[in-house]
C-alpha cells in the first residue's frame, strides 16, 4: 500500500486516474479472454455434429464476432486513454518544474527541478505501462476470435459437404 502512495506522491494526481483506468481495463481484458476460452471449449463440442447444427454454428460465429467487436471498441478507447493520461501528467509535471525554476534560486530550484522531472517520468511511464500490455491482450483476443471463426467455418463447410454427399 505504501508503494501505491509513493507512486501517487511521485507521479501526481494523474496517477490515480491511471490506476482506476488500469483496474477497469484489465478486468475487462481478462473477462474477454475468459469468455474466449469458454468459447473454445464450446467449439470443441461442435466436432461431432450433424447438419441440423448448422444454424447453431452460424449463431455461435456471429455471437463470438459481435461480442468481440463490442468490447474491442471500449477496450481500444481505454488503451488509447492511458498514454494520454500519462501525457497530461507529463504536462502537469513540466508546468510544476518551470514554476519551480521561476520561483526559486540556487539549490532549491534544483530540488524542484528534480521533483518535477520525476513526476513527468513516472506519469509517462505509468500511462505506457498500462496501455502496452493491454494492447497485446487485445491482439491475443483478436487472434483467438479469428481462430474460432475459422474453425466454425470449417465445421460448417464440412457439414455442407456431408449434406451434399447424403
Amino acid at each position: 500500500m505504501s508503494a501505491l502512495v509513493g507512486l501517487v506522491r511521485e507521479g501526481g494526481v494523474v496517477i490515480v486516474a491511471i490506476m482506476v483506468l488500469s483496474v477497469i481495463l484489465y478486468s475487462r481484458c481478462f473477462k474477454l479472454l475468459l469468455s474466449l476460452r469458454l468459447a473454445r471449449k464450446q467449439l470443441e463440442e461442435f466436432n461431432a455434429v450433424d447438419e441440423r447444427a448448422l444454424p447453431a454454428l452460424t449463431r455461435a460465429r456471429q455471437q463470438i464476432q459481435e461480442s468481440f467487436r463490442g468490447q474491442r471498441v471500449a477496450l481500444g478507447a481505454m488503451i488509447a486513454a492511458a498514454p494520454l493520461l500519462g501525457l497530461i501528467g507529463t504536462v502537469s509535471g513540466m508546468e510544476k518544474t518551470f514554476a519551480s525554476l521561476g520561483a526559486r534560486a540556487g539549490e532549491k530550484s534544483m530540488e524542484g527541478l528534480a521533483r518535477g522531472i520525476s513526476e513527468v517520468l513516472v506519469a509517462t511511464e505509468s500511462g505506457l505501462t498500462v496501455a502496452i500490455p493491454a494492447l497485446l491482450m487485445i491482439y491475443l483476443a483478436h487472434r483467438e476470435v479469428h481462430h474460432h471463426v475459422t474453425r466454425l467455418n470449417e465445421i460448417a463447410r464440412g457439414l455442407g459437404a456431408r449434406k451434399e454427399i447424403l
